[in-house]
C-alpha cells in the first residue's frame, strides 16, 4: 500500500516539533531576576560645563562650519554639583556627546550618561536621552541605569541657570523610577 503524501508532511512536522523541544530544553534560561519595590524619586543637580581655559569639559571633534552649527559633534564631561556655584559639592560627572542636528537653530541630540562620584548614589550612574533646543531647555528620557539604579526609567527636565563665554550651568532635575533589593540570580 502506497503512503499518502499526507502522511509524510505529518511525520516531518512531528520530527521538526521534536527537534525544537529538545533544543529549547537543552538550552534554559541562564538566568532570573527580582525587582523588589518601586521607588519614585525627584532630585536636581547641577549641570557645569566649561568651555574654556584650563577646566574645559568639552571638545569639538567635528566642526562642520555650517549656518547653526548643523553638523558639529561635541565631547563633554560637565561636573555635576548640589548648587550653582562652582564651590558646591561635586557629586559626580555628565558625560556625553552632543550631535547639532538643527539646520534651522541650534538644536542637539544628547545621549549622555550621569555618573554619580558621591552621596546617597555613589557608584551608580543614569543613562539619558533627547533634545536640547535652542533656548537651553530639555526633556529627556532615563533610558536605563547601574547601580542603586538598576532598570530605572524616568525623564530629567533641564533649565538653564546661567550662560557667558566659558561656560553654561544648568539645572538637572531628575525624576527617577527604580527598584530597591534588585536581585540577580544564575541557574545552573
Amino acid at each position: 500500500m502506497a503512503s499518502s503524501p499526507h502522511s509524510s508532511s505529518h511525520l516531518y512536522f512531528l520530527i521538526a516539533f521534536f527537534l525544537l523541544l529538545a533544543s529549547a530544553t537543552a538550552f534554559p534560561v541562564t538566568s532570573e531576576f527580582e525587582l523588589g519595590q518601586q521607588r519614585r524619586i525627584h532630585f536636581r543637580v547641577y549641570f557645569h560645563e566649561t568651555f574654556l581655559g584650563p577646566n574645559n569639559t568639552t571638545v569639538t571633534v567635528v566642526n562642520m562650519s555650517l549656518p547653526n552649527t548643523f553638523g558639529d559633534v561635541d565631547i563633554f564631561d560637565a561636573v555635576l554639583r548640589t548648587g550653582p556655584s562652582k564651590r558646591s559639592t561635586e557629586v559626580g560627572r555628565a558625560q556625553g556627546v552632543s550631535f547639532h542636528m538643527s539646520q534651522r537653530d541650534e538644536s542637539s541630540l544628547i545621549p549622555l550618561v550621569l555618573v554619580f562620584t558621591a552621596g546617597d548614589f555613589c557608584d551608580s550612574t543614569l543613562t539619558v536621552i533627547g533634545r536640547l533646543d535652542d533656548s537651553g531647555n530639555a526633556d529627556r528620557a532615563i533610558v536605563g541605569g547601574t547601580g542603586v539604579f538598576q532598570f530605572a526609567w524616568g525623564n530629567v527636565v533641564s533649565k538653564p541657570v546661567s550662560s557667558d563665554d566659558v561656560g553654561v550651568v544648568a539645572a538637572f532635575d531628575i525624576y527617577v523610577v527604580y527598584y530597591d533589593d534588585v536581585r540577580l540570580t544564575a541557574i545552573a
